[in-house]
């Protein structure tokens, strides 16, 4: 009772975890209990029906799991598996390389168009609308970026938030250090960040980034209390509001005039913060 529960199990991994079909499972498993079988013994233990007997043994040869030894009748016996599953393994993940490169020049392809297509139906969506309100969720924070990319002189950011920021945004800065547009942030810098963490921010400000470090509350905005704020070329503004449940509310707001104002107050927030340098090196050498 015992091995024929082990053996069901063997068959149900070998099925689900490493993608053998039900037949091929069953075919290795009874190989590796009786030892060498032809195909007529091999369909005696194991129940696969007679008519897929070769087509089986032929692909668990093909996946290197089986050797087959000419003769009359042919016998078919297991590979060591220690050899045989690695040598499988190393066929899949070789597939799923190349799958994924195929993948990867098929996006290569379509994103010029698709981001044509996107760029269009965008300038449209701006022209409609001022105000554009989402949940600050993943596509939230592609936009962000995109925005990031895309600004023509400064952006800056006056952010209340305990966390660093995503790696998205990250690069998206990174981006436009590069191309020498001016980024200015004002934030709390937190001594339970990693080492790593610390070292990225390190890395940003020696690009260009402008960080400095100030402990408060956020914005006070209508129903927006202790909001993050950014500004895009004192064009567009962008609120993030903290998080209520499970979710941040964002809102997109294309007001040059609102800006403008908002521009001012993170004017007075950098004069009141320090710069984040000196502090960052400092909490970096207490993590070594």
């Amino acid at each position: 009772m015992v091995i024929t529960e082990n053996k069901e199990r063997l068959v149900e991994i070998l099925n689900e975890e490493l993608g053998l079909t039900p037949y091929e499972s069953k075919a290795y498993i009874a190989l590796l209990l009786h030892g060498p079988l032809s195909p007529q013994g091999l369909n005696q233990k194991s129940g696969i029906p007679r008519p897929r007997t070769y087509d089986v043994l032929n692909s668990l040869v093909g996946k290197g799991l089986l050797m087959e030894q000419p003769g009359r009748p042919r016998m078919y016996a297991a590979v060591d598996p220690q050899v045989g599953l690695e040598r499988m393994m190393t066929d899949l993940e070789r597939n799923s390389l190349r799958q994924l490169e195929e993948k990867r020049k098929t996006v290569d392809k379509l994103s010029t168009t698709l981001s044509k297509l996107h760029e269009d139906s965008r300038e449209v969506a701006i022209e409609e609308e001022k105000v554009w309100v989402t949940r600050r969720d993943s596509a939230f924070v592609a936009r962000y970026c995109e925005a990031i990319r895309n600004v023509q002189k400064e952006f800056v950011i006056a952010t209340p938030a305990l966390d660093p920021p995503e790696k998205e945004v990250l690069e998206a800065v990174k981006h436009v250090l590069k191309k020498g547009k001016t980024v200015r942030v004002v934030r709390p810098i937190m001594a339970d960040w990693t080492w790593e963490q610390l070292d990225e921010y390190e890395k940003l400000i020696k690009l260009g980034d402008q960080v400095r470090y100030l402990n408060y509350n956020g914005l006070r905005f209508t129903i927006y209390d202790h909001a993050r704020v950014t500004i895009f070329d004192k064009v567009d503004t962008v609120l993030v509001s903290p998080a209520e449940g499970v979710y941040q509310l964002a809102v997109w707001i294309d007001l040059p005039p609102l800006a403008d104002i908002l521009y001012d107050y993170f004017e007075v927030l950098w004069k009141q913060a320090q710069p984040a340098l000196p502090l960052l090196r400092k909490m970096k050498e207490g993590k070594t």
